[in-house]
């Protein structure tokens, strides 16, 4: 009886191992079937994406080419700038010529020289007529150019009785015509141009007016200087890249006292039409 159970025991046990065996290999089977189907599913999934990639470029390759011109367009070449009539016509008259200033609504309408010192245009005309009246000149200082404008122009003038040269200058330290003259014509032989008054002061003849400067910021602090010393105040923001013109005249506050009216380009036109036409 004891015999028939062990071997019962040991068929059962046969069986049972035989039963699991089967089950984990099905089980490994339906794994590597899962895992198959995952792994084609990822290269499905990844060629899709690659085929959409290969599209897009393809696609943006299109889109670039198309905006490609089909005729090549030569850029235009800039002609020289033209020479100004009026500028031109009193160089002519005179080689000295830099420009012509004008201020609207007062006798401020004069070409303007530079000599080779400061001393024969303050008492030489225009024209080379030695008189007490001069001319309206740029300081000899100055590294003037008729296309590309220095940091600071300074022009001299003489204030005259009858009202002639810059005698106008001293009008500015009146309020009235501070307010109502605010804006500088100066014409050079290619530019037009438009400075705005944001300063007017009395100083001492003696008084060092620098024209130029040794870097950007030295040349900003002596604008704000002047603007901060200004009978009037302005507001007025001053950049490295702006420009600025003194007109300088005698005055009678005290022996040696000068008026200086300071102002900044804010307008500059050229004769470009030639580019809008272009474009």
């Amino acid at each position: 009886m004891g015999k028939r159970l062990r071997n019962a025991a040991i068929l059962i046990c046969c069986f049972l191992i035989i039963v699991s065996g089967g089950f984990y290999y099905w089980q490994y089977q339906e794994n590597e079937k899962a895992a198959a189907i995952a792994a084609e599913e990822a290269r499905i999934i990844e060629e899709a994406i690659r085929a959409a990639e290969e599209a897009a470029a393809l696609l943006k390759a299109v889109t670039v080419k198309a905006k490609q011109p089909t005729i090549a367009f030569a850029r235009p070449v800039a002609p020289p700038l033209m020479p100004r009539d009026t500028v031109l016509t009193f160089l002519e008259q005179n080689p000295d010529t830099v420009g012509h200033i004008r201020i609207d609504g007062t006798v401020v309408d004069y070409p303007v020289v530079q000599g080779t010192d400061n001393d024969y245009y303050l008492y030489h005309t225009f024209d080379h007529i030695a008189t007490i009246k001069g001319s309206i000149f740029v300081d000899h200082n100055v590294p003037f150019h008729a296309e590309n404008l220095p940091p600071h122009i300074l022009m001299h003038g003489h204030h005259m009785r009858d009202g002639s040269m810059f005698k106008t200058v001293s009008f500015y330290k009146e309020k009235k015509f501070f307010s109502e003259h605010p804006y500088i014509h100066f014409q050079t032989l290619y530019l037009d141009t438009v400075w705005q008054v944001f300063s007017v002061y009395v100083c001492d003849s003696n008084e060092y007016v620098p024209m130029s400067f040794k870097d950007g910021e030295a040349f900003v602090a002596y604008a704000e200087k002047a603007a901060s010393r200004s009978m009037y105040p302005v507001d007025v923001t001053i950049t490295e890249d702006d420009r600025i013109l003194t007109l300088n005249t005698c005055s009678y506050e005290f022996k040696g006292a000068h008026t200086l009216v300071v102002a900044k380009l804010v307008e500059m036109n050229y004769d470009f039409d030639w580019l809008r036409e272009a474009g």
